[in-house]
């Protein structure tokens, strides 16, 4: 095994020599084996003297000890020195950079037996070219920069002395002015700018000379004798603290101080019809923030308008109606569109009221969103007259009872229900025992008092989830869903006569009044709606037969 030999020896390479240094007894070529490291090397990774005995497979991992032993190979291949670079982190978690120099030491048949590894810190020396670099390339970047500002610049610039007179000008000069840059060398500036602006420009150019950077809105007057907005920058250039030239650069606002005008214009009419408007009109931010309503928030809803600024739209909106509301906005906004929603609106006063709300987003010439215009409009009217035209398209109107057209409807879902969840329910088909003796011999007036006292006394003996109506004439129909045993819907009907025999008064005049029912049970046996009915109307039929006054049940 080798050895470092002699106490001054090993304390020169242990203690005096600051790199760091290890050695390595090779195996067959092919594998190496640590025999010695100095103190420098034990500070710098941590490493203590238990690898003194161990390949570098078993103290590194698979890549590392990969890399390390491709490097070894190459000096007992070439049985030459081999350096190369590397960098690692410190225990302290610092970059450091170090080149290695494996050096091959031999036995006498000249064979590789051991390699000294030195390793030299020179992170500083990487910091310095990586500082050198980075100047470079800042410096030519700045150049670079500066050419990109100057020439490609799509504002004219001149470079002007301090007496005025143009030096150059970049190639947007010929855009904002007419003129080619160098017809308008050694020309003063101020030739180009219009008369009235000609002493406020003076001012800002002396201000310039002074080393004060200067912005004017100003009109020059360009080759074909047609005036051009500009803003005016004047812009020192300061070399050993002295101005040698003034930059001028010109911005031509003319399109953008027209686009300005017509948006106030377009402003000043919008504001006109949003403060003249019956209609709430409501403008969102990107965030759905209000930003703007009109006045007529206080005659629509009763609240003044700046109860609204700063608030989401949706904060005075019917909590069922918030999600769809904020949906319509967002994929409004996604899909350019406008979109239109009925919803419940919280008025100071009166509480809920229906509202229609119109949204349409507004974007700028680069599509980007803007903001929403939303019109809103109370339809509490339209909406209550909506409601009772629907009621009375499924309601009677004598007696106020659903009719034939809702009970269908009922009926259809009940039996729906029932074949789904393999439930029970009944149905009543009733009549007035002798109503026509009744409306001949009384009067119609009296006949349908009659309807309207039957209708109410029937219905005060079914439960909320049952439904009596009326099919016409002197027919009603009786709906028990949830009725399903033979006994209770008998009970049912038995409630019901048992209401009839109460003293019948109308208008001074005394009836005995009796009622005949037929009953079906749905079961399995009826295929429809239909098959059910008839089955109640023939149970109807023979109680009759019966003499009335009496029920059947099939």
């Amino acid at each position: 095994m080798f050895e470092v030999k002699g106490d001054l020896l090993n304390s020169v390479l242990m203690e005096g020599i600051k790199e760091s240094v290890f050695i390595v007894k090779v195996i067959n070529d092919l594998d190496f084996v640590y025999v010695y490291l100095n103190r420098a090397a034990m500070e710098k990774t941590g490493l203590t003297k238990n690898i003194i005995g161990q390949s570098i497979r078993e103290i590194y991992t698979a890549e590392r000890a990969d890399f390390l032993i491709e490097q070894y190979k190459k000096a007992v291949i070439s049985l030459e020195s081999v350096t190369y670079e590397e960098s690692n982190t410190s225990l302290l978690g610092e970059m450091y950079y170090s080149e290695i120099t494996l050096s091959p030491l031999f036995d006498d048949s000249n064979k590789c037996t051991h390699i000294v590894a030195v390793v030299h810190d020179v992170t500083e020396k990487k910091w310095g070219e990586f500082e050198l670099k980075s100047y470079w390339d800042s410096l030519l970047e700045s150049k670079q920069r500066y050419r990109s500002l100057y020439e490609f610049n799509v504002d004219a610039i001149f470079s002007i002395n301090r007496n005025g007179q143009i030096i150059k000008g970049n190639a947007a000069v010929k855009d904002v002015t007419g003129y080619d840059a160098n017809s308008l060398i050694d020309s003063n500036f101020i030739s180009l700018v219009a008369v009235e602006h000609i002493n406020t420009t003076m001012d800002s150019f002396n201000r310039a000379v002074e080393g004060k950077n200067q912005h004017v809105n100003i009109a020059i007057t360009n080759k074909s004798g047609n005036r051009v907005e500009v803003i005016s920058k004047f812009t020192p250039t300061i070399v050993n603290g002295e101005v040698v030239g003034i930059y001028w650069i010109l911005k031509d606002v003319t399109e953008q101080l027209m686009i300005l005008k017509m948006y106030q214009e377009s402003e000043q009419r919008f504001r006109i019809i949003a403060e003249n408007s019956q209609d709430l009109i409501t403008m969102l931010d990107e965030k759905g923030k209000i930003i703007y309503v009109s006045p007529s928030y206080k005659t629509v809803l009763g609240f003044n308008k700046e109860e609204y600024l700063g608030k989401y739209f949706f904060h005075n909106i019917h909590l069922e109606h918030k999600d769809q509301l904020w949906e319509s906005v967002l994929q409004s906004i996604k899909n350019e569109e406008s979109w239109k929603l009925q919803v419940l609106n919280k008025h100071m006063t009166k509480g809920w009221i229906w509202c229609e709300l119109c949204g349409t987003p507004v974007y700028d010439n680069q599509r980007q969103f803007i903001h929403m215009v939303c019109v809103t409009r109370d339809i509490q009217l339209q909406k209550e007259y909506e409601l009772k035209l629907q009621h009375i398209a499924f309601h009677d109107s004598l007696t106020n009872l659903p009719n034939r057209r809702l009970f269908k409807d009922k009926l259809t879902y009940t039996f729906n229900e029932s074949k789904k969840n393999s439930t029970r329910f009944a149905v009543i088909i009733m009549d007035i025992d002798h109503f026509k003796s009744i409306n001949d011999e009384m009067g119609h007036d009296i006949g349908d008092e009659v309807l309207v006292e039957f209708s109410k006394r029937v219905s005060n003996c079914l439960q909320d989830d049952e439904m009596v109506s009326r099919l016409g004439g002197d027919e009603f129909t009786v709906l028990l869903p949830n009725r399903k045993s033979e006994n209770d819907i008998a009970a049912i009907a038995e409630e019901i006569q048992r209401s009839m025999d109460e003293p019948w008064n109308i208008y001074g005049h005394e009836f005995k009044i009796t009622t005949s029912l037929g009953i079906a049970i749905a079961t399995d046996e009826y295929e429809n709606e239909s098959s059910i009915l008839k089955a109640a109307d023939l149970a109807l039929y023979e109680a009759k037969r019966a003499g009335r006054n009496t029920y059947r049940i099939k």
